[in-house]
């Protein structure tokens, strides 16, 4: 059985929280902020912030990325999650996107998608979402795992059910999971190994399942912690293992739109596949048709 590779789907679930309760993300590098820019991707269709603030953009659109960094490997992306945020009606549409999704990468031809990240970085992870969903992508925002760790660590844990035994190791990866049915206070390692788990009939489907509603868990422990008066210890504390070209402003007009926002304003999906072997490696092959509805049900549009 080929080796688990780390699956950081816990990362864009904490990232989207990030947005919706309005903390922001950016490096935070020796008490000041530094993100990416967006002119440092061209595949990325950066916002006039003027015309934000305006009230002359009704929506915005942001890529999740879960990565599996190492020293001399850049990783591959085994967390997709788009994000669009409609600044009119304030509410959130979400897709998560199996990281098997067979899609046309450009200069690549037909792979997995997570592999986009691994072949052309962020750039090239951004415009193979945007030419598969046909939706331009404004934002993105990156993080690793161990960084996952951290921030669950550091925001004292996340209580969950957990609905199932899960246990898994991998010594090579140093990645062991163990967990038993019923509520747990889940520290950073454990929040991990929760969200990272797929070796059940489900497998990468169950994996977007147990992302969601470690969202949910995470929403309904976070919206009443976090107000304006202690949101720079949360910008700071998120800054500091966020990459993203989200500038400390933005992010801060967005915490105005959207800090006060219910679950019920907040629609989860999952991109609706079908698991199929082609030459012997498992692909999600996505459902063109249910994909544009689901774009009409959102933009009210097709492309």
């Amino acid at each position: 059985m080929r080796k688990l590779k780390v699956l950081l789907v816990g990362i864009g679930i904490f990232l989207l929280l990030i947005i919706l309760v309005g903390i922001g993300g950016y490096f935070y590098i020796q008490n000041s902020y530094y993100y990416v820019p967006s002119s440092s991707f061209p595949s990325l269709n950066p916002i006039d912030f003027s015309e934000m603030i305006l009230g002359k953009m009704d929506r915005i659109n942001i890529l999740f990325l879960g990565v599996d960094e190492r020293k001399e490997d850049r990783g591959r992306s085994d967390t997709l999650i788009f994000v669009s945020l409609d600044l009119i009606d304030k509410k959130i549409d979400i897709l998560s996107i199996p990281r098997d999704t067979r899609v046309l990468i450009p200069g690549f031809g037909y792979d997995k998608i997570n592999h986009a990240y691994h072949y052309g970085g962020v750039d090239l992870a951004v415009r193979t979402v945007e030419e598969f969903l046909g939706i331009p992508i404004n934002y993105y925002a990156k993080m690793n795992f161990q960084q996952f760790e951290k921030l669950i660590d550091a925001i004292g844990g996340v209580d969950i059910e957990v609905e199932k035994p899960m246990y898994y190791r991998d010594r090579t990866d140093k990645l062991y999971i163990r967990l038993t049915p019923g509520k747990h206070h889940l520290n950073g390692k454990d929040a991990l190994g929760y969200v990272r788990f797929r070796y059940d009939p489900l497998g990468d489907f169950g994996r977007i399942e147990r992302q969601q509603k470690f969202l949910r868990a995470l929403y309904d422990q976070m919206k009443n912690k976090i107000s304006l008066t202690n949101l720079p210890q949360y910008i700071n504390l998120v800054g500091s293992t966020i990459e993203t070209n989200v500038s400390f402003y933005e992010a801060l007009f967005l915490a105005s739109k959207f800090i006060n926002i219910e679950e019920k304003d907040i629609n989860m999906s999952m991109m609706p596949g079908i698991p199929e072997n082609i030459n012997g490696i498992s692909y999600v092959i996505p459902d063109i048709d249910k994909i544009r509805e689901w774009k009409k049900s959102i933009f009210n549009r097709i492309e």
